[in-house]
């Protein structure tokens, strides 16, 4: 009789650890590609496909070359708002997505004409997800494993030692609090939207931009019209830095930053301050858990490294596998040395650029000082040229 009591205290001890224990759904790996996280997942029957793992976006978008190379077809069409613009896409109905172990049924997805970014790889990105994955579990960002994790959301308990920051969903998109400090008498707390799939470390509403008179307020900036966000659209967007940003108990000071001039989209709300990138954000890891409507973030290895800004004047643009450039300064290191918008990158220091990484080749332009010795090719031809890098702002 002792011996049957025994074993079914530890039967029922055993039972009650493993309820105390989160359940793991998915473990799902992730590349940082320019600072956007990309995992794999299929639709259907389908092959593995790249898709940018992106909070910001309420639902799922699908290029169309791959939409139709799936056999998927529209069933309908709606607007599309992104960060500076709107556009229309199509709706795909009643797909399933398999994500690591996880499976997500009866998925409708925006077919999109525009391209996604290129990868390292030379691979192209498929699409772009983020609501679904995160409104059916808790989902863990781990940048120093590069690993989501998905949990099961009804009996999560969160167990670490982080920083609990409380969201608010508005139109499926996590918003939290922050603080700009623009000088020394003047700040504004507000809701920021916490964005993986943005890029930048911060960026600044069109709304709070022009309330706060900011451009007279954070000395030297530059100015560019560039592609912004989902949509495609070109936005006027200005490069400065910012005295101060306080989120999730930390000060980051003398913070670059994008300053929208945004007339449409999410980035020209009234209700909407800016947007926390993930180059902030990876300075965490982060736990989003919608079920609670709560951020769970956890410094990481990132936290102590340098602000990355740009030091060359130009932006680099991947188009089969070749590198481009785009996106010129006026007035910058890259004007100086005779570059254009479309001149294609040959070699760097006489080194080929065909032998190097995407991310070898923009390292190459990271550094202040350096002087570099740049082959371009422009309208079929090679030529040379030397740039030195320096601070912009």
């Amino acid at each position: 009789m002792n011996r049957f009591f025994y074993s079914f205290f530890l039967i029922l001890l055993s039972y009650n650890s493993l309820l105390g224990q989160n359940q793991e759904v998915a473990r799902i790996p992730f590349i940082l590609n320019n600072d956007h996280i990309i995992i794999q997942l299929r639709i259907n029957d389908s092959s593995p496909l790249n898709f940018m793992f992106d909070s910001g976006a309420g639902g799922i978008l699908i290029n169309k070359l791959v939409s139709d190379s799936l056999g998927l077809e529209a069933a309908s069409e709606r607007t599309n708002t992104g960060a500076v613009g709107t556009h229309t896409v199509s709706i795909l109905k009643g797909n399933t997505i398999f994500v690591g172990d996880a499976q997500i049924n009866g998925v409708n997805m925006m077919r999109d004409d525009n391209e996604f970014e290129e990868l390292d790889s030379g691979e192209e990105v498929a699409g772009i997800i983020g609501f679904h994955i995160l409104s059916r579990f808790v989902v863990r960002v781990d940048y120093d494993t590069h690993e989501l994790v998905l949990y099961n959301r009804s009996n999560y308990v969160y167990k670490g030692d982080g920083v609990v920051v409380p969201i608010v969903l508005t139109y499926n998109l996590p918003i939290v609090v922050g603080k700009i400090k623009i000088s020394e008498d003047k700040e504004t707390e507000g809701f920021f939207l916490a964005d993986t799939g943005a890029r930048s470390y911060l960026l600044v509403s069109s709304p709070t931009v022009k309330k706060f008179d900011m451009l007279n307020e954070i000395g030297d900036y530059y100015t560019l019209k560039t592609d912004v966000g989902s949509s495609g659209k070109k936005a006027k967007i200005i490069f400065g830095k910012i005295n101060e940003f306080d989120f999730a108990e930390h000060k980051f000071e003398n913070l670059p930053a994008v300053l929208s001039q945004a007339q449409e989209g999410v980035l020209s709300f009234d209700g909407i301050n800016g947007i926390i990138g993930n180059r902030i954000l990876q300075k965490f890891n982060v736990t989003f858990d919608y079920q609670r409507n709560l951020l769970y973030l956890e410094p990481n290895s990132n936290m102590g490294k340098p602000y990355k800004t740009n030091v060359s004047g130009f932006s680099i643009a991947y188009e089969n596998g070749k590198p481009f450039i785009k996106d010129i300064v006026d007035h910058s290191p890259a004007t100086k040395a005779g570059l254009r918008n479309g001149d294609e990158l040959v070699a760097i220091d006489g080194k080929i650029i065909e032998n190097m990484t995407h991310s070898e080749v923009r390292a190459y332009f990271q550094e202040v000082d350096r002087k570099l010795e740049l082959v371009i090719r422009r309208s079929s031809k090679l030529k040379y040229t030397e740039i030195r890098l320096r601070e912009l702002i």
